[in-house]
Formats: structure tokens, C-alpha cells, sequence
């Protein structure tokens, strides 16, 4: 070969090393972005997955719910992008439903859980779900009343414009800190598959390191909201005399730790806008109802959390640094229990 044959060879041989960069890509239109995910399992058939997809077509896009079976999500998950005629692109999920079934199953949870963090597959920031329902009929009726618009599923559970107080907002992070909290549990939302609606909100169930010990209405999920520092605002409350909604809220508090016996004050304010009363009714009264109805809202809750040693609002988080930390795996059983909590709300007018 002469030294100029040898110098063009070269030239060709590096030309086509350059230029195969993304032999192994797929076009963006041969790919497939699921929007919504739902696991569920029965007895000895394996994990199935559930999934809403959008499929593009030459006149536009249809979407479909396609479901796998098999002994681990994630080989469903393989076998799903194994067996599409598309590429299967998990990393636009931003919804996941799971049965209540594995919900109550401490070890099956776990396992999702540490799954979804770890992977790669879905987002972490992808919100969590809880259902009673049947998982293909949850996705069923969200594909036939959004379809390709599923994405604005999302900003039910996101906060916004629009978004409801009473709605727990869990991502699969913060789901997965909680398997391994001494200090704080979590609450996480419940839905069903609505008859006039996509879907239908039932409070949130209560996660203790991985596994379902309790529930709690729409109401108790505000509050449980406002000591997340999501606010209060857009909540209406309705008495036989009055109807109110908060238009803002703040929250102030003070601890104290005094012979190994925790203690919390809170101070909630709330701007409300009294929507209609009963005539001759003065301001105040609504106020002082509104006030006294949050306070026993949440002393029933906190109540029964301390009886059932669920620490849901998170209140050993402010104790940290105050309990030795080879002690703070007893906070539950030793320190909580014993807490006292004063917790005050003022309401106050509103443009007025």
C-alpha cells in the first residue's frame, strides 16, 4: 500500500469511526412515553404492571393500557419494551398507582419502593398512589377520559392553580426516606376510578416504614399538609350557618425538651373570606367555629397517632438534634408517646 492509499484509508476509516455515534438510537418517533404506571399482585401470578401509553399514529396519537405479568417489576417492565413494536421509554412516568394488597405487605413495599428509587427506569420525583380499586380499571377509565392528555393528571397531585389542600402530594423519594425514618412517617393518596370523573379522592393511607397502618379522611389530610409546609389555602369549610375558605396560611412554632420530655407549641394563622352566613350572623362567631373545628381535627388526630405510635405529622424531625442519636430509633416508643403538643389557630379577615 503507498504512503498516499495508506493516508486516504485513514482518512475513511476515521471518518466512519466519527459518524456511528447513534447507530443504536432509535428516531423520536418509534418511541413510546408511558404516563402512568399501576403494580399490583396476586398470590403466587406474579407482579403485574399496568401501564397508560400514548402511540403515535400517522394522523395524530391514540393511547392504549398494556399490561404485563411476570415474577419482578422489572422484568415485566423488560418484557413490555421487549415485546412493543416501539421503544419503550419509562422516564416520562409521572404517576404510580400500587394496590393496596402489597400496601399491607411490609416486605412486598420495600422491594417496589427500593425499585422505583434505584432503577433508573422511572423518575424519583413521580408521585405515589395507593388504591382498593382494580388497577386495570383505575388506568381504563384514565385513558378513556384523557387519553393522550394524561399528562395533566399530574397537576392533580402537584401544587398549583387548581390543586386541592386536601390532596397528599408523595413522591417515590420521599417514599423511599421513609422506609428507613425513626422520625417521621408519611401519608400517602388514596384513589379509586371515578364514575363522573377520572378520579375519585379518599384520603390518604399512612406509611410506616414501607407498610400501610391506617388512613385518614380529605379533612385530616389538610392538616396533616399544613405541618408539611404545603399551606392551607383553597380549603373550604362549610358549617350549617357559614361557608369560609382560606386564602392563607402560616405556621410559627417553639420546642422545647425538658428532663427527656419533648414538648411543641404551634401557632397557625389563617386569612379567610367568609362566602356566605346566615344573616345577622357577626364575623366573629365564624371565626371562633373555625378555629375550634381545626384545633379538634387535630388533637383527634394526634391523639390516635400517639395511641398507635405513628409519628405522621413528623414532629421527631424537630428533635434531632435534642435526642442522642443512637437514641432516635426509640422516639416512637420512648420519647413520643409523651409529647405535648399546644397547638392554637387565629382566623382573621381577609379584605375586609
Amino acid at each position: 500500500m503507498t504512503k498516499h492509499n495508506l493516508y486516504k484509508f485513514m482518512a475513511v476509516f476515521i471518518s466512519l469511526f466519527i459518524l456511528s455515534g447513534c447507530w443504536d438510537n432509535k428516531d423520536i418517533d418509534k418511541r413510546v412515553l408511558p404516563l402512568v404506571m399501576g403494580i399490583s399482585k396476586k398470590n403466587t401470578e406474579g407482579y403485574k404492571v399496568t401501564l397508560q401509553i400514548p402511540i403515535p399514529e400517522q394522523n395524530g396519537q391514540i393511547s392504549r393500557v398494556v399490561t404485563g405479568q411476570g415474577g419482578t417489576v422489572a422484568s415485566v417492565l423488560g418484557k413490555i419494551r421487549v415485546n412493543s413494536e416501539y421503544a419503550v421509554d419509562y422516564s416520562h412516568i409521572g404517576l404510580i398507582i400500587i394496590n393496596k394488597k402489597l400496601g399491607t405487605n411490609q416486605q412486598e413495599m420495600k422491594g417496589i419502593i427500593k425499585f422505583l428509587m434505584k432503577s433508573g427506569e422511572v423518575p424519583t420525583k413521580a408521585m405515589v398512589a395507593i388504591t382498593d380499586d382494580n388497577i386495570n380499571n383505575v388506568l381504563t377509565n384514565i385513558n378513556k377520559r384523557l387519553g393522550i392528555n394524561a399528562t395533566s393528571l399530574f397537576d392533580y397531585f402537584n401544587k398549583g392553580a387548581g390543586w386541592a389542600p386536601e390532596i397528599s402530594r408523595t413522591p417515590i423519594w420521599e417514599v423511599y426516606q421513609s422506609l428507613f425514618s425513626y422520625t417521621k412517617d408519611i401519608a400517602v393518596p388514596v384513589v379509586r376510578s371515578g364514575k363522573n370523573t377520572v378520579l375519585r379522592y379518599d384520603g390518604s393511607a399512612i406509611l410506616k416504614n414501607g407498610e400501610i397502618i391506617g388512613k385518614i379522611s380529605p379533612d385530616e389530610t389538610q392538616i396533616y399538609n399544613i405541618f408539611q409546609n404545603q399551606g392551607a389555602s383553597g380549603k373550604t369549610e362549610t358549617f350549617d350557618f357559614t361557608s369560609v375558605m382560606v386564602s392563607d396560611s402560616s405556621l410559627q412554632h417553639k420546642l422545647l425538651m425538658k428532663e427527656n420530655k419533648p414538648s411543641l407549641s404551634f401557632h397557625l394563622n389563617l386569612g379567610i373570606t367568609i362566602l356566605e352566613k346566615k344573616e345577622g350572623l357577626n364575623d366573629k362567631k365564624v371565626k371562633e367555629k373555625l378555629e375550634k373545628v381545626i384545633e379538634n381535627r387535630f388533637y383527634n388526630m394526634l391523639k390516635q397517632s400517639q395511641k398507635k405510635k405513628i409519628d405522621l405529622f413528623g414532629f421527631g424531625q424537630y428533635f434531632r438534634n435534642q435526642i442522642p442519636y443512637n437514641e432516635l430509633k426509640d422516639w416512637r416508643t420512648k420519647y413520643y408517646p409523651n409529647l405535648n403538643v399546644d397547638f392554637k389557630v387565629n382566623a382573621y379577615l381577609e379584605n375586609v
